[in-house]
């Protein structure tokens, strides 16, 4: 696998800031070694400042939305080398082995003077919360992390052609940069900076096992095929999904909170907590309110389900090799929970329960709770990366990569309560779960190309993905008007959804004015999502200054857009300054509901970023 790794040095070096753009890794220059020890760290900080003119206030448009200020910490040890054990005790059946630490601590001053900026939700409305709305024990959870980040062991046999790491790690699979397919092992912490920075920095990491097999050692002349290897991992029981968050959090969703939202509209609380607790008290000050959800369990970190090995454990596997050809390829399966849809997939995050199980002195509002469950089903996914670099003809480095994913989770409008009765005042809001199954994939280049007039000592690398999602035997959707007739969901009398499936951002008009049936949205889930990613980089005065330019762009939704331009200018080798600009560009005014998060996610949010980082 090291000639493999040696032809797509270039290209991962690249993807590296693609991916990252923030600490420049490779160039780090560590503490001086101390024999099997190596200690290595940075410290960096980071102003984001967004622009949004159309929000009129004292600062003409522009605020402080982070003030990121983070320590890193690495150790290595070789713990064994050539049998030994701390170069002392003899362990035969052991060739190396090695232990890795990486911690990480951040302070976010921004939740502790709480600038009071103002913010749009997805549908336009300008949102009154602001960040001091907060509890003291909310912001200080908010501005501090202290965090084991990496903790694993890596152990090499001597007599057997396995490898093995054995504790707190991410697993990276597949072909993409910054959009997932294989890549999914890890769910992502979406509150860091939604999808906008180095994943490194944004997977959550679980304690796991990680295998290797080195089937070259097994099969040695027995296969045209070269680099061969079978690797597999097992997470016994430390998974949890995607960690996503509301607003007035700068980076959120662009919601505010539906279970919670205290905002009063004409007819009382908009906040599911608050609509339930009015429906079920009416009044009664002795009354239990509607304070969780059924099961208890918790929407976006935990399901109906136990965190050990029995109720929450993932497994995956893939084999991978290279033809005589030089095509380098890898077949993947996961059985996993669902992350949450942070692959860019328009999913359900949680289910009605049935109408006999919320009524009633056993049912779930007796208890204080909402009759919705979090949901975080296991999902089968089978899939393959294909990478071949064209040295002879194009140069051209060519990627794809595919997936095939069976029981994806969608809200289904036509699974609501009934149209009468207690429970009438939920039928255009809460909906149960029908599943179906997803085929997604990516075509992507990378080529280093010469442009003089831009660069004469260097050629600029470019970078390009197109990707894309099917959803199969998805139905179509129809809406009521407040008639009781059948109408397009597109037209002007739409009250409700009756048929189909509801995106995230689907709402009847409670949760955007308050009142039922005014202001309702209708988020659709397509048959066809799809993406597409062009970036270019190349580095001036000997490395000591490398820009990059990214374009994303949704066809599909309204040809939402991001541009982002960035620099790295190294003032030494510890010493690196980052610049960077995102441009989030609408094309329409009205909301854009699309959940790569993308300028529809992020209308408003265009920023201006300053990091400055040392490295030892």
């Amino acid at each position: 696998m090291e000639n493999c790794a040696r032809r797509r040095q270039r290209r991962v070096i690249v993807v590296v800031i693609f991916a990252s753009a923030i600490l420049a890794a490779s160039r780090t220059r560590a503490l001086p070694r101390y024999g099997p020890l190596e200690v290595a760290g940075n410290i960096s900080a980071q102003n984001l400042i967004r622009i949004d003119p159309d929000l009129a206030h004292a600062n003409g448009g522009a605020d402080l939305v982070q003030q990121r200020n983070t320590f890193k910490l690495r150790v290595d040890y070789q713990m064994f080398d050539q049998g030994k054990m701390m170069s002392k005790i003899d362990v035969p059946f052991i060739e190396r082995g090695k232990v890795f630490i990486l911690y990480r601590g951040v302070y976010d001053s921004v939740y502790s003077y709480t600038p009071s900026f103002a913010q749009r939700d997805i549908y336009g409305n300008k949102i009154p919360q602001r960040l001091d709305d907060f509890t003291g024990s909310q912001l200080n959870s908010l501005q501090f992390e202290n965090s084991l980040r990496e903790a694993y062991l890596d152990l090499a046999f001597k007599t057997v052609p396995l490898s093995l790491r054995l504790g707190r790690q991410q697993i990276v699979w597949g072909e993409t940069d910054n959009f997932r397919l294989l890549d999914r092992v890890n769910a992502l912490d979406l509150t860091w900076h939604l999808q906008q920075e180095s994943w490194d920095e944004q997977r959550i990491p679980y304690w796991m096992i990680k295998g290797l097999v080195d089937l070259d050692r097994v099969m040695a002349g027995a296969t045209p095929l070269s680099n061969t290897f079978l690797e597999f991992f097992w997470n016994p029981g430390d998974w949890e999904p995607s960690k996503k968050d509301f607003l007035p959090r700068p980076w959120s969703a662009p919601v505010v909170n539906p279970l919670t939202d205290s905002t009063t509209p004409p007819a009382g609380g908009r906040g599911l907590f608050n609509v339930l607790t009015t429906l079920k008290c009416a009044g009664r000050p002795d009354c239990q309110p509607i304070n969780s959800l059924y099961k208890n369990t918790v929407l976006f970190k935990q399901g109906d389900y136990t965190r050990d090995p029995k109720g929450n454990s993932q497994v995956g596997v893939r084999f991978g090799a290279v033809t005589p050809q030089g095509v380098q390829f890898t077949l993947d399966y996961f059985y996993a929970r669902w992350n949450g849809g942070d692959d860019g997939t328009n999913s359900a995050s949680y289910t009605a329960i049935p109408a006999n199980q919320v009524l009633g002195k056993n049912g779930a509002l007796a208890k204080g709770q909402a009759p919705i469950e979090a949901i975080m089903p296991y999902v089968h996914t089978a899939g393959f990366s294909l990478n071949y670099a064209d040295e002879d003809h194009t140069q051209t480095v060519y990627r794809m990569e595919s997936i095939y994913e069976f029981g994806v989770p969608f809200s289904d409008a036509s699974k609501h309560y009934p149209d009468a009765g207690a429970l009438a005042q939920l039928r255009n809001d809460l909906f149960g779960v029908t599943k179906k199954d997803m085929w997604k994939g990516m075509i992507a280049f990378d080529r280093p190309t010469w442009i003089r007039p831009l660069n004469r000592k260097s050629t600029i690398l470019i970078l390009g993905q197109f990707f894309w999602h099917y959803l199969l035997d998805n139905p179509n959707i129809l809406c009521q008007d407040s008639a009781g007739h059948q109408v397009s969901c597109y037209s002007t009398h739409n009250t409700r959804q009756i048929k189909g499936f509801r995106g995230s951002y689907s709402s009847s008009g409670i949760t955007t004015t308050g009142i039922p049936g005014q202001g309702a949205v209708i988020d659709r889930v397509r048959d066809w999502e799809a993406l597409a990613t062009l970036a270019a980089t190349t580095f001036y005065s000997g490395g000591k200054i490398v820009p990059f330019l990214i374009y994303v762009i949704d066809p599909v939704n309204s040809y939402n857009m991001e541009v982002i331009a960035m620099v790295d200018y190294y003032i030494t080798n510890d010493i690196i300054f980052n610049l960077t600009q995102r441009y989030f560009i609408n094309t329409v005014s009205h909301p854009v509901y699309e959940t790569w998060g993308v300028a529809g996610t992020n209308r408003g949010r265009s920023e201006w970023g300053i990091r400055l980082t040392y490295q030892f």
